[in-house]
């Protein structure tokens, strides 16, 4: 984990602390090459942006994959 708000870099696959205009945290996972894979809502402490970085953590590796576009090319198919 990253802190960017206390001045903290860092390299590699990592999970980035961020924080908004408005004062509050978000939670950012960046891939090795630079990329940002994926960003969370924003949270009125970074504690609370912590404890996302825990849940994804925990959770992630058993969440169930959706492949939204697969689903969407049925639809698309059927407009034509």
């Amino acid at each position: 984990m990253v802190d960017l708000s206390a001045g903290e870099s860092g390299k590699g696959y990592r999970f980035e602390i961020e924080q908004a205009k408005n004062g509050e945290h978000f939670v950012r996972f960046r891939a090795r090459n630079g990329e940002i894979m994926s960003r969370t809502e924003t949270y009125s402490s970074k504690a609370s942006a912590k404890n996302a970085i825990d849940s994804l953590k925990k959770n992630g590796p058993k969440a169930e994959t959706v492949d939204e576009s697969l689903a969407a090319k049925p639809a698309a198919a059927a407009k034509k």
